[in-house]
């Protein structure tokens, strides 16, 4: 089959541990808003586990009504994280068989730096034109996504610090 694949960069202004907390909280999920087509996300509803244990499952609930199922496949913190993305209920679920979101997180200068990566198995070979032009949809939501993590940490950084070093104490 044929994957489009998504992959940005991103460092943001905190350690590692507050970091990989910060992206599986509610307020990291709710940054992201979207772009054209591509739907922001509204809230997750866990039903097994929660996001920082291996093999939990959650809908999210996107803000158009949508709604697909995220399994966490890989929560190693401070520095892996994966989850494997399913059963859209969008017209998505014409184009790709599945999905699957990595992130590897690493000490860098003014914080850590967030590799993403997003793979779509696209149905069938001839959808490539039509998963490319989303794709490139998905990649202006997801730098927009890292943009609006910038900004809520502008706002917040101390409390996602405190709330951190609470959770893990």
């Amino acid at each position: 089959m044929t994957t489009i694949r998504i992959h940005e960069v991103v460092v943001l202004p905190l350690d590692v541990e507050a970091t990989y907390d910060f992206l599986t909280s509610p307020p990291a999920y709710q940054t992201f808003t979207g772009h054209g087509p591509i739907p922001g996300i509204d809230r997750l509803e866990w039903h097994e586990g929660d996001s920082r244990t291996a093999g939990s499952r959650a809908t999210v609930h996107s803000k158009d009504g949508s709604t697909h199922t995220e399994r966490v496949v890989l929560a190693d913190r401070p520095t892996l994280y994966a989850v494997e993305i399913s059963e859209f209920s969008s017209a998505f679920r014409f184009l790709t068989k599945g999905a699957a979101e990595r992130w590897g997180m690493m000490p860098a200068p003014g914080g850590t730096k967030l590799d993403r990566t997003f793979e779509f198995e696209l149905r069938s070979p001839l959808l490539w034109p039509i998963g490319a032009a989303l794709g490139s949809m998905f990649r202006k939501a997801v730098r927009k996504n890292h943009e609006n993590f910038l900004l809520y940490l502008a706002e917040h950084a101390t409390e996602v610090r405190e709330a951190s070093e609470a959770a893990n104490a």
